[in-house]
Formats: structure tokens, sequence, C-alpha cells
């Protein structure tokens, strides 16, 4: 099982669209997927449906008004690797103050994430922000993923949000390689927009290039539509539009970095390479 979270300095960047699609499109490749939204705006409740939106999810688990077993909380989809998780009752959770990252939090996270390993991928949609809860998830995952819009002000976040996650590691000492920066995912990109491209030209000049991905998601209209519908991109229509196809290249980048073609629980890798024997 690999965690993966989604992070970012600041909100409006494309979190909650990455975190839905990518998701899906992991599922889609045959990864057992599920996706928690563990955003208290819930975000990908709105994204999804008005069932999502009035589940049981992550923040009962943490504060103990969901279920025993987790599991029971997990809602199914027509895509049979692709399932949900989602936020809950934030409010009993979070009370007036914002928690706190302390080790109890993050044993309780440890323990709620290890009740899912039954999935090859655990997609975790965070706040934005690197503090209280959302810094303890960061703590206990293994890969971060950083969207990063390509415009000046998000632009500017970036040195912030990567000094916040040296801190961490440097916090959590020799005893774990994690959390690992799986990369910075370019988003909203405008390429008719100069503004836009040199934004993108001098994150990828200042920035070492083992960090950017080379996929990018675009700003196009078709995630509001599939915001709208309820769906990942994917299915607004029956063939791949670019949208879709954007999201399947960073599904197939993101599985070298979080390193899956390596783990087992996936069919072996050359039975679907592999012309004649």
């Amino acid at each position: 099982m690999t965690t993966l979270v989604i992070s970012s300095q600041k909100g409006g960047v494309g979190k909650t669209t990455v975190a839905v699609n990518l998701a899906y499109s992991l599922a889609r490749r045959g990864w057992r997927v599920l996706l928690v939204d563990a955003d208290p705006q819930g975000g990908v409740g709105f994204s999804l449906s008005e069932k999502a939106r009035d589940a049981k999810g992550f923040f009962n688990l943490l504060n103990g008004t969901g279920t025993d077993d987790p599991n029971q909380l997990i809602l199914s989809t027509r895509t049979e690797d692709f399932r949900l998780l989602m936020s809950g009752n934030a409010d009993l959770f979070l009370g007036e103050e914002e928690p706190q990252d302390t080790p109890e939090l993050r044993d309780r996270l440890r323990e709620l994430f290890g009740s899912f390993s039954d999935n090859d991928v655990i997609v975790i949609d965070s706040e934005a922000g690197v503090h209280g809860l959302t810094r303890a998830i960061m703590a206990v995952s293994d890969y971060l993923l950083l969207p990063q819009q390509a415009e000046p002000l998000s632009a500017r976040s970036m040195p912030r949000l990567l000094r916040h996650i040296a801190t961490l590691r440097k916090e959590l000492g020799d005893s774990t390689d994690t959390p690992r920066l799986a990369g910075i995912l370019l988003t909203m990109v405008k390429d008719e927009d100069p503004i836009s491209s040199e934004i993108e030209r001098e994150i990828r000049e200042i920035l070492p290039t083992e960090l950017i991905l080379e996929s990018e998601i675009p700003r196009d209209s078709a995630f509001l539509r599939a915001s709208r519908a309820g769906v990942p991109v994917a299915l607004l229509r029956p063939q791949p539009d670019n949208a879709t196809k954007d999201f399947d290249q960073l599904a197939a980048e993101m599985e070298v970095r979080m390193n899956l073609a390596d783990t087992t629980n996936q069919k072996e890798s050359d039975e679907y390479t592999r012309l004649m024997d």
C-alpha cells in the first residue's frame, strides 16, 4: 500500500481536481485506489455527488463517531477499483480550535490508513497549508504531490512550501525517508497566455529538473463541467479528450515516481507488454 498526499500552500490551485482525476486514472490503469477527502471543506464530495457529500467519513473516524470498522464507510463506484472515503462531519473533530500535529494524532492516522491496506494506492486530498492536521497527514504518508498554479502569486508560495517539507523531514530524522516528494505538478497552465508561459518557464529553470513533473494540467472548462456533473473528467464523453489524456499521462508518470511498478500487488510487469512468447 502506498499513500499519496495532494498538498498545496494555498487554495485555488486545482488540488481537488488533481486528486479526483489522478485517483480515477490510476484505477483505470488497474490499481486498487482509495480516494480520501481529508479537507474539512469536503471538496471531493462537492465534486462528485450529493450522496458523497452527506456520507460519514474521514473526520467521523478520527472523532470516533463513525464505525468500529472504517471500511464500512468506504463508498463504491461504478469503477470497481476506484473507491471513496468522504470527509464526513469535520466540525465534530475540529471543534473551535485547529487540531495540533501531535504524536497521538499521527498514531491515529497511521492506524486509520493501515486499516485500508487492501488498496494499492491511497490518494489523500488535504487542506491547503502545512499545519495542524495536514502536517500530521504528510508526516505519516509515503509521497507528496504538490500542484502549482502557473501564476505569479502561487509561484512565490512554492519555496515556502518546500521549506516546510524540508523541516518536516528533518524533524522525522533518520528513522524514515518519508514523506518523499513525488513532484511538483504545474496546473491551470494557459499556453496561449504569455504570463502563464513565462511563469512555467521560470519555475522549470529555478527548481531542480527532477522536482518538476513532465505532465502538466491546463486550464480547461472540461474540469468545471465534470465537477458540475459529479464525475471525473474521463466520464464526460465516450471517447477520451485532451483533459482525460492529460491525467492518464500524469498517472503513468506517478506510477514511476511512486515505484508502483516494483510492488507485487500488480500483475507481472511484462504481462501487458509482451506481444509473443
